[in-house]
């Protein structure tokens, strides 16, 4: 019981929170969001997506393209937690939104991790997919994707930038992973997991240390078959060594939970790694 109780005071000590106020439905919510866009965005033309509650279509904005703007997360951060927080989430959406990025440069190249809703959300927006940012799947529903590092926000890399940049994708994913490596905190020595869990966390993009695939084969063959990994967002990563059974189940509750705490949540999920990928934990 000691390893589990480890592990949730770990998780506890990011304060997850509750809300028992009415809840606006979907549609609502959007409808609500729509006059802060406008008056961030002036210009702008913002319509409701008729086909999804939670979609909002983006036009004639300083030279952008057409886009649409998902709330989906936002919307279920806001459903798990206290007024004050859900509008504090969305103030900082709709200036992040507002302001259109510099452009990106090389030395900004990063990988993101993020799991398969993400993903689709993404993909949504590109009609054309030839322009869809460099990806590879990691795991079950997890994948790896280039973008790039701005001061508030991440754009995701479009092959015609990286092509500007004289970047074909091959070593876009080299100069990206090269930058990551001096960012990210080392990875855990396996053995040591059987003995005590490790928590990262205080640094930026903590969740792409997971498409360090080859070191994490490394880790969890020291660490044996019951080594486990959650990533909740950018800035908590936890692994372990925990086996199938009652306290997994218990542990598995808290992760969903603190998930929804989190205003980026990337996965809610506890991962095993087999056979060079991340899978879902039964």
């Amino acid at each position: 019981m000691r390893l589990l109780a480890r592990i949730a005071l770990a998780i506890a000590g990011l304060g997850l929170a509750s809300s028992c106020q009415a809840q606006p439905t979907e549609r609502e919510f959007s409808e609500a969001m729509l006059p802060q866009m406008e008056a961030a965005m002036p210009g702008a033309t913002l319509a409701l997506d008729p086909d999804d509650p939670l979609t909002i279509r983006l036009s004639n904005w300083q030279g952008w393209e057409d886009a649409q703007i998902n709330l989906h997360r936002i919307y279920g951060f806001c459903l798990n937690n206290p007024a004050k927080d859900c509008a504090a989430v969305k103030a900082e959406f709709v200036d992040h939104l507002a302001e259109k990025p510099p452009e990106s440069s090389a030395n900004s190249l990063r990988v993101i991790v993020r799991d398969r809703q993400y993903w689709d959300y993404i993909a949504q927006t590109f009609p054309d997919k030839g322009k869809l940012p460099p990806h590879r799947q990691i795991g079950d529903d997890l994948l790896a994707i280039l973008a790039f590092d701005n001061p508030k926000t991440i754009a995701l890399a479009q092959p015609e930038r990286l092509a500007e940049l004289g970047l074909d994708e091959e070593a876009a994913w080299a100069l990206a992973r090269k930058q990551m490596a001096a960012i990210l905190p080392a990875l855990p020595d396996g053995a040591g997991l059987r003995e005590q869990p490790v928590a990262f966390e205080d640094f930026e993009y903590l969740a792409s240390l997971l498409d360090n695939t080859a070191g994490w084969d490394k880790v969890a063959r020291d660490a044996g078959p019951d080594m486990f990994l959650t990533v909740v967002s950018d800035r908590f990563v936890f692994v372990g060594v925990m086996p199938p059974g009652q306290q997994l189940e218990r542990f598995r509750r808290t992760v969903e939970d603190d998930c929804k705490a989190q205003p980026r949540c990337v996965s809610p999920n506890i991962y095993r790694f087999r056979d060079g990928r991340w899978v879902v934990a039964p």
